[in-house]
């Protein structure tokens, strides 16, 4: 391959696709790339974002489309471009680079490495000049200064390593009053009025909100219910939610909700669709009911593939502007409402406060509907039609903008997501087409993705070219999970236990009994990760312990709940100090501190009573549910005749009970 020219041309990423027509020599991470870059001593500049980045934008204008750039970079680099969504393994050994250096990151990420990938300095967003100056800097100590570019080699492998060091831990002691104290300190960061955490900018963290809402249950303390409703309401009423058609952006600016990063990610969706759902059996908030079926219609109408999977993300920009398609002046909407502006405009806040940029406007609410009615005098049913109306009215005016750049990768694990989400949703309102789509999902991952041995990433353009990676694997055996849960179809959590066998096949590591992040099968990087720290996306490892504790109930299999506490006791001293980073593993932590129930209901309407079950917000159980005595756990349980509920906890249960008005009550 001629390796003097930009090779992007042939690959099916769409972030890759995005720059090949830039006068940079790009080139996708490969074995032959590496060896090329040894045979001529040049440095790697590995440079990594996704397709719905905005500063990955600019910093293409301004840098990467020059022609005075990219003679500097072709000269005394081979340039390297990654997909972080395709290749999370290369982000997050980079990404923990640029941390150690800055203390902080971000995207675009910018590394440079010797030519065998071991990295030297890297940052994040870089002005033209800035960027000028310094990769003239980082070529003269490479070519001159050899010690000093090793010292630099050395210093951060030591900090690599010491980041990824996990000790293996013989004891812990799980305790009620420790858990407590990581709530209490969790509560000092919670924003009182605007609900989320007191920062911005402000990210909406749903598997924390999942964990702090069902602490607030076990342990009936009002304060972190109110605080998550309160951050429930704030996140649907702010620009952060897309009034209009629905769906959520990544990330809010302020500290209000009001300014999007106006990217729509599915892994946000998926995992918001699943808190809404939740809060809604909990609250019984129509609003929140409200957010689901937008969501999920947004899903349907933007995001669903042929192949009845989903598309990755929606760019943040269109026309080269940051949010232009969904922003709105005043004058537009006055022309579009007519008499209703009035009204239109109280309600979703076009005046000082809703104003952005430009003299454009976010629309945000600020209020509920019965407040605003009141407020109004207006009746409930009235204001209803009304904003059925100016939402058709406006979506029909933006269905005639250019559209955002849509990324049409399918990604594994956040089609997972999307099916957990799916079948929470189908639970709290039972609308079936919502189970469709989850079940269709399944279907495509299990016939495109999965070989019986390797379970593969990505999908474009029928293609599939990167095996998976812990977050595939682990996220793929809960939503199978969660569908059995949700259908009771037996192959569902068979196909989980074949997947979990594999996963410690490929990835399970002997020493500190955690999961590497990249397969044993695959070429080996740098730096081996493990993933423990919860951000937007809860860590592979935790999921992999919840799915343990869950599966090792459902098959009555005590190794994967130890292993499962194992797992817990290695991380529990890091917990208290830092919840939000570890809200998936205190998940975990309350199953083994409060009660956990297993629920199993056996006959011929199983089904039927463990849907009206799950109506409800039962966040401490497993639902089996079978017609025969197919698992452990429902042998010796059915009765000729009858349907049967058991509610046990601790390898013990109670008589059966037959009806789901005696279970909710038990329960």
């Amino acid at each position: 391959m001629n390796y003097k020219q930009n090779n992007l041309k042939t690959v099916t990423s769409p972030y890759l696709q995005q720059h090949k027509n830039n006068p940079v020599w790009w080139q996708s991470w490969s074995d032959e790339i590496i060896e090329y870059a040894k045979q001529e001593n040049k440095p790697l500049l590995i440079s990594i974002g996704y397709s719905a980045c905005h500063w990955c934008h600019v910093m293409e204008k301004q840098s990467f489309e020059v022609d005075e750039v990219a003679e500097i970079m072709n000269n005394y680099f081979v340039c390297i471009k990654i997909d972080r969504e395709e290749r999370p393994d290369l982000d997050a050994l980079y990404m923990n680079v640029v941390q150690l250096i800055h203390q902080s990151g971000g995207w675009p990420l910018n590394v440079f490495a010797l030519p065998d990938g071991k990295p030297f300095y890297g940052g994040t967003y870089f002005p033209k000049e800035q960027w000028i100056e310094l990769l003239d800097n980082i070529q003269q100590m490479y070519h001159n200064n050899q010690p000093k570019t090793m010292e630099y080699v050395d210093s951060i492998a030591n900090g690599l390593n010491e980041m990824e060091k996990i000790e293996l831990k013989n004891d812990s002691n799980f305790s009620k009053n420790k858990i407590k104290d990581t709530f209490s300190f969790w509560k000092q960061q919670f924003d009182d009025e605007w609900g989320g955490f007191n920062r911005a900018p402000k990210f909406m963290l749903p598997n924390a909100w999942q964990t702090i809402l069902r602490y607030g249950l076990q342990t009936k303390d009002e304060n972190y219910l109110i605080q998550t409703k309160i951050t429930l309401d704030r996140m649907a009423f702010g620009g952060i939610y897309d009034q209009i058609k629905g769906g959520f952006s990544r990330y809010s600016v302020d500290a209000y909700w009001k300014v999007p990063h106006f990217e729509k990610m599915l892994y946000d969706n998926g995992q918001l669709l699943s808190l809404y759902a939740n809060g809604y059996k909990f609250f019984g908030e129509k609003e929140y009911k409200n957010i689901i079926n937008e969501t999920v219609n947004w899903l349907k109408d933007e995001m669903l593939s042929p192949e009845n999977a989903f598309y990755a993300a929606i760019d943040a920009d269109s026309e080269g502007e940051e949010g232009k398609y969904y922003v709105w002046t005043s004058n537009e909407l006055e022309n579009i409402m007519k008499e209703e502006y009035d009204l239109f405009s109280k309600y979703y806040n076009v005046n000082a406060f809703g104003e952005w940029e430009d003299s454009n406007n976010i629309l945000m609410r600020l209020t509920d509907d019965e407040d605003f009615c009141k407020a109004n005098n207006i009746s409930i049913e009235s204001l209803n039609s009304k904003i059925k109306h100016w939402k058709q009215e406006l979506n029909n005016v933006r269905n005639q903008r250019i559209k955002p750049h849509r990324d049409e990768k399918i990604l594994t694990c956040w089609n997972s997501i999307t099916i957990i989400s799916l079948c929470d949703a189908y639970q709290a309102i039972e609308n079936t087409t919502y189970l469709d789509l989850a079940e269709n999902c399944m279907n495509f991952i299990l016939e495109n993705q999965w070989n019986g041995e390797i379970l593969f990433r990505n999908y474009k353009d029928r293609q599939t070219t990167i095996p998976g990676f812990l977050d595939d694997y682990t996220l793929t055996v809960e939503a199978l999970i969660k569908l059995y849960e949700t259908t009771t179809k037996i192959n569902y959590i068979e196909t989980a236990e074949i997947i979990t066998k594999e996963i410690f096949n490929q990835f399970y590591n002997y020493k500190n009994k955690m999961f590497a992040y990249k397969s044993h099968y695959d070429t080996p990087l740098v730096n081996e990760t493990f993933e423990i720290y919860d951000n937007v996306i809860s860590s592979s490892n935790s999921i992999m312990a919840n799915n343990l504790f869950r599966l090792g109930k459902i098959l009555n299999n005590d190794e994967y709940i130890k292993h499962a506490k194992q797992m817990l006791m290695n991380i529990d001293d890091k917990i208290e100090n830092h919840p939000s980073g570890f809200a998936n593993w205190i998940n975990l932590y309350l199953n083994f501190t409060f009660p956990f129930k297993e629920i199993v209901v056996v006959g011929n309407e199983n089904k039927d009573y463990i849907k009206k079950i799950q109506n409800n917000y039962i966040p401490n159980a497993i639902f089996i549910g079978s017609k025969k005595e197919d698992l452990e756990l429902t042998k010796n349980r059915l009765i000729d005749g009858k349907t049967s509920i058991y509610i046990c906890e601790n390898n013990t249960c109670k008589l059966p009970l037959y009806t789901i008005e005696d279970a909710l009550k038990t329960l």
